[in-house]
């Protein structure tokens, strides 16, 4: 029996246990929640979901900068170890 109310209860036992930061794994409300389906973004004004779409490709393009500027800095460290080495 799944009560909020009921001592019992998983979901009680689940807030007892969070509330004294008790770490514990409950799989049959695990199983219960993957079963649930996901909330999905509504937009219903077009603008913020244009909006919404250019800031994914900005971090996108964030991402592949930073991984970019990684690259360089370690091909310029190995360069460098190279110098230092001869």
């Amino acid at each position: 029996v799944e009560s909020s109310v009921d001592p019992r209860s998983p979901l009680k036992i689940a807030a007892m246990c969070r509330e004294n930061q008790v770490k514990t794994k409950f799989l049959a409300l695990e199983a219960a929640l993957q079963n649930a389906p996901k909330r999905k973004v509504l937009y219903t004004n077009e603008r913020v979901r244009v909006a919404a779409e250019k800031e994914r490709e900005k971090q996108a393009r964030i991402d592949k900068d930073e991984e970019a500027r990684l690259a360089e800095l370690y091909r310029m460290q190995e360069e460098e170890a190279a110098t230092k080495a001869r």
